[in-house]
């Protein structure tokens, strides 16, 4: 069954030797986020959160994965990894990552080419889910497969890994592919616009001028972080002293997916997991609504 055709969900053919297997491990993980609607929905800011807290704004001052030093896009992986078992809310296994529907699984990742992953010996024949993005575009792909000799390359790198060979890419199980995440805020903005809003001295100012820049456009908490700069950062977006309130009485609301989901639906926005969006109403009826929910003057 296609049930993630409109995000490239491709299965093996029924027939395939993996199908029962990765079939079985792709309704567990499914589970255990809660289904499809809300795997895809966390998804688009899975891979934002882990990459902008390695990136690291606040305390370095960078904004692209492209200021990481090598080491540290080394880490990511093992950053996607971590995030993943607390998703899914899975202990680790005994010799590979995580322990899924009773199952020792191993997860590998890679921000390179369309069969970068790097499969170890530990992990030959066991079952992985595969991990990959390209920041460039924001896209990603989620796969399923056993890693079976017959699907990689004869050749190892000097750890004794090796990676799928380009035939053996063809019995992956792709949950989802080409995927649209929540893209680098940063790369949707110009230097000039960047420059000013991290012009302003204090945390509070700098969070007003990036709401009413960025309009229904999505904000991580990491970026908040990045942008305030400051421990109590999050007292700087709230209401009581903080840009809530400036905006606020500028006719723009500030909006949390963790608790405005429907209003945010309602409005047509995209919904991502624990970002926020500010939005101008458009039309009489919108400033009502939001007038009605506390969140304009």
């Amino acid at each position: 069954m296609n049930i993630l055709s409109d995000s490239g969900h491709q299965p093996l053919p029924s027939g395939h030797i993996d199908y029962d297997d990765l079939h079985a491990l792709e309704s567990d993980l499914l589970a255990a986020v809660g289904g499809k609607e809300i795997f895809e929905e966390r998804l688009r800011s899975f891979f934002r959160s882990a990459i902008d807290e390695v990136i690291d704004t606040a305390r370095t001052n960078r904004f692209f994965l492209s200021q990481l030093e090598k080491t540290e896009k080394t880490y990511l992986g093992t950053k996607f990894e971590n995030l993943l078992r607390d998703w899914l809310q899975v202990p680790r296994g005994i010799i590979l990552d995580l322990k899924i529907g009773g199952r020792e699984v191993d997860v590998k990742s890679t921000t390179g080419g369309r069969s970068g992953w790097m499969i170890p010996h530990e992990a030959l024949e066991q079952l992985c889910v595969l991990l990959r993005v390209n920041e460039s575009a924001s896209t990603c792909a989620v796969g399923l497969a056993r890693a079976r000799k017959a699907y990689l390359r004869s050749g190892e790198n000097q750890d004794k890994k090796t990676s799928f060979s380009a035939e053996g890419t063809g019995n992956i199980w792709w949950m989802v592919r080409d995927f649209a995440y929540t893209p680098n805020f940063w790369n949707s903005i110009s230097d000039d616009l960047r420059d000013e809003i991290m012009k302003p001295k204090g945390g509070t100012e700098r969070l007003v001028k990036l709401f009413e820049n960025c309009l229904e456009t999505p904000v991580s908490r990491v970026l908040i972080s990045g942008v305030a700069k400051q421990d109590d950062f999050m007292k700087r977006l709230r209401k009581n002293g903080g840009a809530r309130d400036k905006l606020a009485r500028a006719g723009i609301a500030v909006l949390y997916s963790g608790y405005d989901r429907e209003l945010m639906q309602e409005l047509g926005l995209k919904v991502g997991h624990r970002e926020f969006q500010s939005y101008r109403p458009k039309t009489p009826c919108e400033a009502l609504l939001l007038r009605n929910a506390g969140k304009i003057d």
